[in-house]
């Protein structure tokens, strides 16, 4: 059940390896080291099975071919990780910025057609009697269920408390409302920086992934996992040891955030057998969730402005 993921994983560090020794062996072999030997990575999908490094995988590749001017297979990577978990929508942002000014209307039309078509086509199995609607109405759902402000997430709404619900209100809006805010503020001076300073296609992408984790409301503690891998890569194009830096604190952070997480349920709530439980370790993690969610989001904005200026050098 965990070879998949283990598989992609493997995979994922050869894809990395591979993009980044065209400009340095030295910085794809730290780039991979990153990924194999990373605490995260391993306990996500060796330990756990869960499969984030399966849509990882589908969304460097989406990016790489973007980045090679190969929109087919850019949208086709794309719709296999949309299909696989909806986050995949998490690089949209690098979609828009590069279609707004950067190619003619019939590369989007393209991009958008193939996209439709491999979703649609994949997905008529499932949907036999419902075919158009009937996945929408999943991604909906998908969206609707955990109506709450962070899901053991150590992000910006980790700070207030997890598991609270996001139609509370703070100063006449909602934390949902809140969030969806704060991604808009955000994506527009991203924006402005983007065309000012012509920040990378994995610059873009590893904001992305960035601010779709710490900004809004309704996100799990795994959905950082892209973010990590995108920012390796753009460490290594920029050669930032700075960004290597801050990109293993997160890591660390997130391999903290999914221990304790896999330990609240499986072994404690489901009463599994008790195998990785550290009663000292877990009750540091139980009582200073709000601590480790403040240093992520600090460390959130460090990278934000470390990719800014010197993504702009490069």
């Amino acid at each position: 059940l965990k070879l998949p993921a283990i598989l992609s994983e493997v995979l994922l560090g050869i894809i990395i390896y591979k993009l980044i020794a065209k400009k340095s062996f030295l910085w794809a072999k730290i780039a991979l080291w990153f990924v194999i030997l990373n605490p995260a990575v391993i306990f996500n999908s060796s330990v756990w099975g869960q499969i984030d490094g399966l849509l990882t995988t589908l969304l460097i590749l989406s990016i790489i071919f973007l980045n090679q001017k190969r929109l087919i297979f850019s949208s086709i990577f794309f719709a296999l990780g949309l299909l696989i978990k909806p986050q995949a929508i998490l690089i949209m942002p690098v979609f828009i910025f590069y279609f707004l000014f950067n190619t003619p209307i019939k590369n989007i039309l393209k991009f958008a057609s193939i996209l439709l078509i491999t979703i649609y086509t994949l997905s008529y199995p499932f949907f036999v009697t419902n075919p158009i609607i009937g996945p929408l109405n999943l991604f909906a759902q998908m969206i609707a269920d955990y109506p709450h402000t962070s899901a053991f997430a150590y992000n910006l709404w980790g700070i207030i408390g997890f598991w609270v619900y996001d139609s509370q209100k703070f100063i006449g809006f909602t934390y949902q409302n809140i969030g969806f805010y704060l991604v808009v503020i955000y994506w527009i001076t991203i924006g402005f920086l983007y065309f000012k300073k012509k920040l990378s296609l994995f610059s873009l992408a590893s904001l992305a992934a960035l601010s779709f984790y710490f900004l809004p409301t309704r996100v799990h503690d795994r959905y950082l996992y892209p973010a990590l891998i995108f920012l390796v890569i753009t460490a290594a194009l920029l050669r930032s040891y700075l960004l290597l830096g801050l990109n293993i604190a997160l890591s660390l952070i997130h391999f903290l955030n999914l221990y304790y997480v896999y330990i609240y349920y499986n072994e404690l709530y489901l009463n599994l057998p008790k195998i990785l439980y550290n009663p000292f370790v877990y009750g540091i993690l139980d009582t200073n969730g709000k601590v480790f969610s403040l240093i992520s989001v600090i460390t959130f904005f460090l990278i934000t402005a470390v990719i800014i200026k010197q993504d702009a050098k490069t």
